[in-house]
């Protein structure tokens, strides 16, 4: 479920107008997150790392507003909820997109990620296609876990204004500093909706549910 945003009575009218006329509007900040907390939690449930921050990480994207603005056939939507899509390897190599739903009970959605991801690797082959053009109320997730990164870029579909409203997410290789685990993780996202006050708070608020992983994982 959505509403539309009145773009005319809109505080950040200009702002939109202005960077929506760009051919890139996109930008992206990489900062380095504690995962600790929810990294021993992990290994003394043995449940999925991945899954675990990834429930964290999109409860806090969620609490953040402008996370949940898009750009869909002109119109300004906020989305009540938006659902994680991420790559996940198959059987021959090749990754696919996958998702599920965001759901607020850490035990539901962990159990439907879990599904869909163990579905996914035994695939023999990819989908014809990736996402729908249709479906714009998603964040579009990946990980790099074999190594670590200062920054990186994600592919940008210039001139799909629609697209280009989606934030895209990657983490890399967690790694020891000081007894503490770190990742570092980039958010990249349309500056017509997103200033970097606002992607700055989505940041604090993943580390907040990072922090809070034990009381949350339960």
């Amino acid at each position: 479920m959505y509403k539309v945003i009145d773009v005319n009575t809109w505080e950040r009218k200009k702002q939109f107008t202005w960077f929506n006329s760009f051919t890139n509007p996109c930008y992206g900040f990489n900062v380095e997150m504690d995962v600790t907390e929810v990294l021993n939690y992990s290994h003394e449930t043995k449940t999925s790392f991945f899954i675990n921050y990834l429930f964290l990480m999109m409860k806090g994207l969620n609490e953040t507003l402008e996370m949940r603005l898009r750009i869909v056939d002109g119109e300004v939507r906020l989305y009540d909820v938006i659902d994680p899509t991420y790559t996940i390897m198959t059987k021959t190599g090749i990754y696919e997109n996958a998702g599920s739903k965001m759901y607020d009970d850490y035990h539901k959605f962990y159990n439907a990620a879990h599904k869909e991801i163990e579905s996914v690797k035994n695939q023999e082959t990819v989908k014809d296609s990736f996402n729908s053009d249709e479906e714009y109320g998603l964040y579009y997730i990946t990980c790099i876990p074999w190594i670590s990164y200062n920054s990186m870029t994600h592919p940008i579909p210039i001139g799909n204004i629609n697209s280009l409203s989606v934030p895209r997410i990657c983490w890399d290789k967690y790694r020891e500093i000081d007894n503490r685990y770190k990742v570092n993780l980039n958010i990249t996202v349309s500056h017509a909706l997103v200033d970097g006050f606002a992607l700055s708070k989505a940041f604090q608020n993943i580390q907040d549910k990072l922090n809070q992983a034990r009381d949350i994982l339960k």
